[in-house]
């Protein structure tokens, strides 16, 4: 009599939520290797007729026996190891959540800047990410009466200056759908029964709150979004409630915000009014060459209170929320950032609707057929979405496209040594008018804030700009055969170089005749190497440069060649990642001064930096594009840098592995890591993290 003993499958089936099916596989004495083999059919035998149940089932009985095997590697061995005891922890914690008394919510706040259109009020201005434990019986009532306490403590915003009785106010998520005030089993709304109900975590809340309507005083959106919320006049709105405010002396002790691009005290400024009922800018007269946040359609931009007498938490909130924005450049061209700047049209994030959907392993495809679209634009904002992987684009996924996109470009229409290419010669690609395409599509990477294409050779760039000036060289010849008879000519004797005068007709070069001078040989080299440098590839560089002449992008390159040639040649590219470069955009939030957080913090980015001078020094297996790449999904710094600087947050984890939010430029690392977990714990993050949806 057989013993059917396999405690493994018995396991996953628990780990997967599958464990009602334990007696079946018992019954049918199926061991873990057996799962990988079975049929639809089988499953439909054994019950399991959902088919996502089944694929769950096989992808984890095959990373179970991936990790058992032999050849499997160290990190992939150690990767499950740490995935199971990850699963184990969580399991551990939801089971503890369950009987705990308090649920933890994140909390925030959502201010209406138009008929039905919110934008989250940040840290800077107010507003800002809160946590919270509160009990499990608390009420709509007391929870909404907390999170107001919290933005509005005594019913006004300092930072604002807004009253709470001059806004209409709910609780939502942060997709906006309001909090229900009760479920479809009659329960009353708690804090349990509506951690219950959504099933995830953590769990965000955020208070929206709009501009009271004198013809609702209750206002509050359908459930069921299918009514729009009542029509404001913003903009009317907005100039009456500034009037209200335009004497210092109707709000006492409040003190005015002013734009922190003034650079120079006692400099002539003028007050404008900022577009927001509550706050004025300070405009200086002189304008700042450094990159600075992109505008928002309303006007808002950072600023800092100049009353230094105000509360002084609010003035380090301001001031860390301004240094995050303020991006060093290693790459700014003044006319680039106004071509950027003038040529992009801006749109609301949740407004955006260009949307480009991607195939993982055929990026080029994708892009093309989006670009053939009868709707596309180019100057337009777009998203990114990958079939079948998780998270939606706020940056992150585009840039990670856009990444992708310039090195399967270079790898269609270019040849020759890596970062040191030029045109392939190619007939059918012309005729698809494939260069043309590919200059467009780099003009687009440019101008969404992707990468450039730092592959050509310096010959090939001059050609785009000016082919009157370039010296050939035979470094420039692709073909090895073309360029050992082009060096033979200069050495070879009268018998060998009439062995060469067929080949020499064939490629164009005519009436040379005997006796062969030193100034014929050089007559004759340069017509050969201009025939193979350039006339070869002519038709295809004439056709890309047209495509790059999209938006007018060609005149501002020709105009400043030398301060764009850094997008298009690797050696000189400005966004070529080192550790300093690196150093420069991270902004790192450590905890209060002198708290045992603190110290363990210091530790980890001790180990920190030193994986940054092993990754700059070739002595890891990970190196800094790589990093990159993982953090923001681009693995170059964009040429007019990223919209704001990378960041890095602590958590109290360490069995977690690194974690990156690419659309957040957020790295989340655990406290006190001795340098060789870090390096570890890294290596096999980056390594083993995959495609976007597991960063």
């Amino acid at each position: 009599m057989h013993v059917y003993n396999d405690t493994d499958i018995f396991n996953i089936l628990e780990e997967i939520e599958m464990k009602e099916y334990k007696n079946v596989f018992k019954e049918n004495m199926i061991r873990i290797q057996d799962v990988v083999e079975l049929t639809e059919k089988d499953f439909e035998k054994l019950g399991v007729t959902a088919i996502g149940l089944q694929l769950r089932l096989k992808q984890a009985c095959r990373n179970h026996l991936q990790a058992k095997s032999e050849d499997t590697s160290p990190v992939l061995k150690k990767f499950f190891d740490l995935k199971r005891e990850r699963v184990r922890i969580q399991k551990t914690k939801k089971i503890k959540r369950h009987f705990k008394p308090t649920r933890r919510i994140y909390c925030g706040w959502k201010h209406a800047v138009r008929s039905d259109v919110f934008k989250v009020v940040t840290l800077s201005k107010g507003g800002g990410q809160q946590i919270i434990d509160v009990s499990k019986d608390t009420t709509y009532e007391v929870l909404e009466k907390q999170i107001l306490d919290l933005y509005f403590p005594k019913a006004r915003s300092m930072a604002q200056n807004l009253k709470l009785s001059d806004l209409n106010h709910y609780l939502a998520s942060f997709s906006g759908d309001p909090l229900p005030r009760s479920f479809q089993n009659n329960h009353e709304f708690t804090v349990g029964n509506y951690f219950d109900h959504i099933k995830t975590y953590p769990v965000r809340v955020y208070l929206h709150t709009t501009k009271k309507d004198e013809d609702d005083d209750n206002y509050l959106p359908d459930i069921s979004k299918s009514s729009p919320g009542p029509s404001k006049d913003m903009e009317s709105q907005s100039l009456s409630l500034s009037s209200e405010l335009e004497d210092p002396q109707l709000l006492p002790g409040t003190s005015r915000m002013f734009d922190a691009v003034c650079t120079d005290e006692g400099s002539d400024a003028e007050f404008e009014n900022a577009g927001t009922p509550v706050i004025f800018f300070k405009k200086s007269t002189q304008t700042r060459l450094t990159s600075t946040p992109k505008p928002e359609k309303n006007g808002n931009k950072p600023f800092l209170s100049e009353d230094l007498d105000g509360d002084m938490q609010m003035q380090e909130a301001i001031c860390a929320s301004l240094e995050m924005m303020q991006q060093p450049q290693h790459f700014i061209d003044l006319d680039l950032r106004k071509w950027t700047m003038n040529t992009l049209k801006s749109e609301e994030e949740e407004n955006v609707k260009q949307l480009i959907v991607v195939h993982r392993r055929h990026v080029l495809n994708s892009a093309l057929r989006a670009l053939d679209r009868a709707s596309f634009k180019l100057e337009e904002p777009f998203k990114v979405e990958f079939p079948g992987e998780l998270g939606a684009d706020y940056g992150g996924p585009k840039r990670e496209f856009l990444s992708c996109l310039m090195k399967e470009l270079a790898n269609a229409v270019l040849e020759g040594e890596p970062y040191n290419k030029t045109f392939i010669h190619s007939v059918p690609l012309l005729d698809k008018e494939m260069f043309f395409k590919a200059g467009r599509m780099i003009v687009w990477s440019i101008l969404h804030g992707g990468p450039g294409f730092p592959f050509l050779n310096s010959t090939l760039y001059q050609l785009l700009i000016e082919p009157k000036d370039v010296v050939y060289s035979t470094d420039d010849v692709i073909d090895l055969d073309v360029k050992n008879k082009i060096q033979k000519l200069q050495t070879a004797d009268e018998e060998e170089l009439n062995l060469l005068s067929d080949w020499m007709v064939e490629q164009g070069v005519y009436g040379v005749v005997p006796p062969y001078t030193e100034q014929k040989r050089d007559c004759m080299a340069r017509q050969l190497l201009k025939s193979h440098v350039y006339l070869r590839i002519h038709a295809e560089i004439a056709q890309f440069r047209k495509g790059l002449n999209t938006l007018e992008f060609y005149t501002i390159m020709k105009s400043n060649s030398e301060e764009v040639r850094g997008l298009f040649l690797h050696m000189l590219s400005n966004s070529m990642v080192t550790m300093q470069k690196i150093k420069e955009i991270i902004h790192i939030n450590y905890s209060e001064d002198g708290s045992n957080d603190k110290r363990k913090e210091e530790d980890t980015m001790y180990a920190f930096e030193l994986f940054l001078q092993d990754c700059s020094e070739d002595t890891s297996e990970i190196n800094l594009n790589m990093l990159l790449a993982f953090w923001t999904g681009a693995e170059t710094i964009p040429p007019l840098g990223f919209h704001r600087k990378l960041e890095i947050k602590f958590v109290e984890d360490p069995a977690l592995l690194p974690v990156a939010h690419t659309c957040d430029l957020l790295l989340e690392i655990s406290r006190g890591e001795t340098p060789e977990e870090f390096h570890r714990k890294m290596e096999l993050a980056i390594t083993c993290g995959g495609e976007f949806h597991l960063a």
